[in-house]
């Protein structure tokens, strides 16, 4: 099942554990100031950003930290960063850490099977919950009707 990695694993997810809150100033794009998607970097003056704040900024022509013309590599370093990151999925609620994101979503989110079960089960507790209703009114018809043929 393949499932859309934004619904289930957006910045609202990431666990603010002390890895996270030590880092999380450098790890932020400061055109939108959200945790930097692949992270590009100024190679003056080594300034990160998002490379669709990039792209969506097109009319920029120099980095927005030292004016100079704009030269952007990818940072590998940053993208290292972010790959530590742990986040709890929406869906489960399991924690996973970046790198193994796809994977959970394409393979391991037991989240659909885990409410069927759940469905199932309470399916079978209310079907539990008739049967011994049922089986109630019969016992208490059985006694009035022993009762009633004993007299009392």
């Amino acid at each position: 099942m393949k499932l859309d990695k934004e619904n289930y694993f957006s910045d609202d997810c990431i666990v603010k554990d002390n890895f996270f809150i030590s880092i999380e100033d450098l790890l932020k794009c400061p055109l939108c100031n959200k945790i930097l998607k692949e992270p590009y970097m100024c190679k003056d003056c080594q300034s990160v950003y998002c490379k669709k704040c990039l792209e969506n900024n097109s009319n920029l022509k120099k980095c927005p930290k030292d004016g100079k013309e704009i030269t952007f590599i990818y940072s590998i370093v940053k993208n290292d960063l972010l790959s530590k990151l742990k986040y709890k999925c929406k869906k489960c609620s399991k924690i996973v850490i970046q790198t193994d994101i796809k994977s959970h979503l394409e393979e391991n989110c037991k989240h659909e099977e885990n409410n069927i079960k759940r469905e199932k089960t309470l399916a079978e507790i209310i079907r539990t919950k008739k049967q011994l209703i049922k089986l109630s009114e019969k016992e208490i018809h059985k006694k009035k009707i022993d009762n009633t043929l004993n007299g009392k």
